[in-house]
């Protein structure tokens, strides 16, 4: 049966009413009842008590760093040389993330037959270690790949963006590659600027319509450099040859900013305090002493005379006589007092949360830590190596791979074939590792792993940056050597290390 027409009821359209920020609330009647408040997020607008942004439109997340970025790099490079805790927190970035080995380069290099081609892998791992030499790798010809990976660590931890060019040709080495490393003071920040068919510039950086960063305009040179005896002038370079490393943290962000950038007030506030602690106990100290003239009556005969026969430093033991109408008045502060050391701890901690590493680590404090707070500590802050670890290879390693694998062979220092480069150009990184906080727990659980088939031997052997095939060769060839030389073999090795037909149990031929 259907409802007759006069009681079906027609939907109201949908009321859409406009966001009007901060609006003032409606006069009330006197003697009304107060209505009830409506329902909203208070987090979404500054009071007194909570500040620090604005319920308008959102800023653009590019056009903010854009414009706060030199004040950020300027304010890092100021910390960077005279606050001691964001020295020790880039000297662990450089400890931690590259190492006293660097990333290594595991090539992955395929056969006809699709498996791991070993003989072409050691040679593209040999090629890539010559290339690294100093003299070989950089323009300059003072810096290492080992140095390259440390100031690109530090670079992205103090400034948020590292910057480097490459060159090919035949002046370029004996691999006829080579890279340059680039401030990033050179990237013309200001150019703003739309181009034709939807393509723009936003920051230095050209994007085409799509989004995709296709160059980057530079100055010919330093701002602050004149030993080149001309201006310098803009210049366009197509980013095939730039390499830009950053972390990226925000949908369409364009340039990185520095790890310390929430830190950076607290720590440089904290340096002037402590600075300001240091001199008053430098003053008290020294125990200063003023002399005191009464106003009442005349004052001492001949002041000036008097004056002078005042002495200005004092001895131990020394005893003087001070004049009619002057007395001494000590001066000692009082301060650094005993809270002093809990306030710089707790603002040490929250610099440290926003670094990303463990408080002990950064301040080189071990007073009431214990091995449980060092391991969960310890493991929280590895996992933010191995992040900051993947975003440097993926940005550096892979890209300057990807640009040196063909000059490499087109130079000859390489011989592999010219054909089988998507065969030849697979590659892993294996940054360092850390050595385990409780190693003999550690190692029965990798045993149990391994025996329960949970784990395999290279999955351990990688948890501590290591490649399992190199462990393996160097493994075998410290058992020949013992062999030879007649070393017994430690019980745990004598069954692994006996020639093919023995019996693994009793040494005897089967």
């Amino acid at each position: 049966m259907k409802m007759p027409r006069f009681l079906r009821r027609t939907p109201a359209p949908p009321r859409i009413e406009p966001a009007v920020a901060d609006a003032p609330p409606a006069p009330r009647a006197a003697g009304a009842t107060p209505a009830r408040g409506a329902r909203k997020f208070m987090a979404a607008r500054p009071d007194r008590l909570a500040g620090g942004f604005g319920a308008g439109a959102l800023p653009s997340t590019r056009a903010t760093v854009r414009q706060d970025l030199r004040g950020l790099i300027a304010h890092a490079r100021h910390a960077a040389q005279n606050i001691d805790y964001v020295r020790a927190f880039e000297m662990m970035v450089r400890r931690h993330v590259v190492g006293r080995r660097g990333i290594a380069l595991q090539s992955q290099a395929k056969g006809a037959d699709g498996a791991r081609d070993m003989e072409a892998a050691r040679a593209i791992e040999s090629a890539w270690a010559e290339w690294g030499a100093r003299r070989n790798c950089t323009t300059c010809g003072r810096l290492s790949w080992w140095n390259v990976e440390n100031i690109a660590a530090t670079m992205v931890a103090r400034e948020g963006n590292f910057l480097m060019r490459a060159h090919t040709g035949p002046g370029f080495g004996p691999f006829g590659f080579q890279v340059e490393v680039l401030p990033i003071d050179l990237v013309d920040l200001d150019r703003v600027e739309a181009l034709r068919g939807g393509a723009y510039i936003d920051g230095g950086i050209e994007f085409d319509p799509r989004g995709r960063p296709v160059a980057l305009h530079l100055w010919s040179a330093h701002p602050g450099e004149h030993h080149h005896g001309r201006r310098p002038r803009r210049i366009r370079v197509p980013m095939d040859e730039v390499i830009h490393v950053f972390r990226p943290t925000e949908s369409l962000q364009a340039l990185g900013v520095p790890s310390s950038h929430t830190a950076l007030r607290r720590f440089n506030m904290l340096g002037r305090y402590e600075e300001a602690a240091l001199t008053a106990a430098h003053f008290g100290a020294a125990n200063m002493a003023w002399i005191k003239e009464s106003l009442d009556g005349e004052g001492p005969p001949d002041g000036d005379a008097a004056a002078d026969d005042l002495p200005e430093e004092i001895e131990a033991g020394m005893v003087a006589r001070l004049p009619p109408g002057m007395d001494v008045a000590s001066w000692a502060p009082n301060y650094p007092d005993g809270e002093m050391p809990a306030f710089a701890k707790h603002m040490l901690k929250g610099g440290a949360a926003g670094l990303g590493v463990s408080y002990s680590g950064l301040s080189n404090d071990l007073e009431g830590a214990n091995f449980s707070s060092l391991r969960a500590g310890l493991g929280e802050e590895r996992d933010e190596w191995r992040m900051f670890q993947r975003d440097l290879y993926e940005g550096l390693h892979s890209e300057v791979f990807r640009m040196w694998l063909p000059r490499a062979i087109l130079s000859g220092r390489l011989s592999l074939p010219m054909a089988d480069m998507e065969r030849l150009r697979p590659a892993a990184w294996r940054p360092r590792g850390w050595p385990s906080v409780n190693p003999k727990d550690d190692a029965t659980a990798a045993d149990s792993d391994l025996r329960n088939r949970l784990r395999a031997p290279s999955d351990i052997v990688a948890d501590r940056g290591d490649d399992f095939a190199d462990v393996a060769e160097r493994f075998a060839a410290d058992l020949e050597t013992m062999r030879r030389a007649g070393v017994p073999l430690p019980e745990a090795l004598a069954g692994q290390a006996q020639p093919a037909g023995e019996n693994a149990t009793n040494g005897e031929p089967e």
